[in-house]
């Protein structure tokens, strides 16, 4: 699920070729000079930045100090949007070495962070940087949003950083055909690599059709979309990487290129799902889009009511072995296992679900969901509740139900892809992974997938 923009530029290990290190390191004779950094903001207009964490504010031996700073910084440590807003702010601190915290008295490690930021609004600006680094040596990372869930190079010391939030824009298109193709035309919008999910649904609805983005309004699209990019609505239509039609970015050369599946192959493969800015950095990317579903969905919980826990992952087990066929009739949604309070061995635990199918009557839905909760409260010593509606408007439902996510603390996730196998397994083996695999936090799964999915045929291949 991923969300930032990134770019590597790629480079030999010393080992393997005999010479110094590849990268240039600050206070080293490798490293620009002073005057070289200020011809690179002479030729972007000023935009390079050298911006300090938001914490800094806390750090008492820095001459940016301030309490009452410090304290509103600390009560938006847990809002996505101002991490997002921030150059520097990461969703999750772990990824930065916790280097500055807002915790007045507490020193940050501004060695941690990028030197300099180029505060990008258009291509030229990526482009400059981009050759900046190649040329001097200097290592380049790229950021979108900071919704990155592992970390993935969106911060770096000792690095230039590219900073893609403020390069704007959404185009609709009636009828659009990459360039240099002989396909059909589709309705579809270009989104430029700043904008974030909440923005590209809005405009897309505003012509009746939604687009495959992130559950979480924050997302941004260049991470999402080079992920794979799943959505709330994968199962029918596919991953953001089956959607795209048309992609503009700057390449490791410095070459700004659009490349579509009419064009450069191997390089349109690649960026659908190939990693965050491996192969350049995204300018904007042209997404295919869908008449807005109507949907039915439900909340449940199955909440454990013994004082042993065995019998509540006889009852998860359960469920997850009734997942295949869910999914195969339509199912999606997003679940999770945590314990109801306190992290003791027997604190109960209970299961979380809100999941949908799209464009069926609440009526259907519940004829698919209902004989496994009812089979789950008949059959095991759980408390289950639920409720369930239909909702004309996914994204009227995605407005509602998908708030940004509480971001600012301490995380680290471990994937697994459970396939029709692995859940089919006796019931007594699934209880089994489930309890070794939960970490006495919280367990997240994703029912991402589905036939849109596994039949989804992306422009290109």
């Amino acid at each position: 699920m991923l969300w930032t923009s990134q770019f590597l530029l790629s480079c030999v290990s010393a080992a393997s070729q005999g010479r110094g290190a590849c990268k240039a390191l600050p206070d080293t004779p490798s490293w620009p000079s002073q005057a070289q950094w200020n011809a690179l903001n002479t030729s972007i207009s000023g935009q390079l930045i050298a911006p300090l964490p938001p914490a800094a504010v806390c750090d008492p031996t820095l001459s940016v100090f301030n309490n009452a700073s410090c304290t509103a910084v600390a009560s938006q440590w847990s809002v996505s949007d101002f991490h997002a807003k921030d150059p520097l702010a990461v969703m999750q601190p772990n990824w930065e070495e916790d280097a500055c915290l807002p915790v007045t008295g507490v020193r940050c490690n501004l060695q941690q962070y990028p030197r300099y930021t180029i505060n990008a609004t258009k291509a030229a600006h990526v482009q400059a940087g981009v050759n900046f680094a190649r040329t001097h040596k200097v290592r380049l990372i790229v950021r979108g949003t900071g919704h990155d869930y592992l970390g993935r190079r969106s911060t770096a010391p000792d690095s230039l950083q590219i900073w893609t939030h403020n390069i704007r824009g959404l185009q609709w298109h009636d009828a659009f055909v990459p360039q240099g193709c002989a396909i059909a035309a589709s309705p579809a919008i270009k989104v430029a690599a700043g904008q974030r999910m909440f923005e590209v649904y809005e405009a897309a609805a505003a012509h009746g059709m939604t687009t495959i983005g992130g559950q979480d309004p924050d997302v941004g699209l260049g991470g999402h979309l080079t992920g794979g990019g799943h959505a709330p609505i994968s199962g029918v239509y596919g991953l953001a990487a089956d959607n795209v039609l048309e992609i503009e970015l700057v390449t490791p050369s410095g070459e700004i290129k659009t490349t579509n599946p009419c064009t450069d192959s191997d390089l349109w493969f690649a960026l659908r799902g190939g990693g965050g800015g491996t192969f350049g950095v995204i300018l904007s990317a042209t997404l295919q889009t869908h008449p807005i579903p109507a949907m039915a969905w439900s909340h449940f919980d199955i909440l454990m009511t013994t004082p042993t826990r065995q019998p509540f992952w006889q009852a998860a087990a359960y469920f997850h072995s009734q997942l295949p066929q869910l999914v195969k009739s339509g199912l999606m949604g997003y679940c999770n296992i945590s314990s109801v309070s306190g992290l003791e061995p027997s604190t109960p635990l209970i299961l979380g679900a809100g999941v949908w199918i799209l464009n069926t009557s609440k009526a259907d839905f519940d004829a698919i969901l209902d004989p496994v909760l009812d089979h789950i409260q008949a059959n095991y010593p759980v408390n289950v509740t639920r409720s369930s509606r239909y909702e004309p408007s996914f994204y009227d439902w995605w407005k509602v139900y998908s708030p940004p996510g509480a971001v600012g603390t301490e995380s680290q996730l471990g994937n697994r892809l459970l396939d029709e196998k692995a859940l089919s397994l006796p019931l007594d083996r699934i209880a089994d992974n489930l309890q070794a695999a939960y970490p006495d936090l919280v367990f997240l799964y994703n029912l991402v997938s589905g036939p849109g999915m596994w039949n989804a045929k992306p422009p290109g291949g």
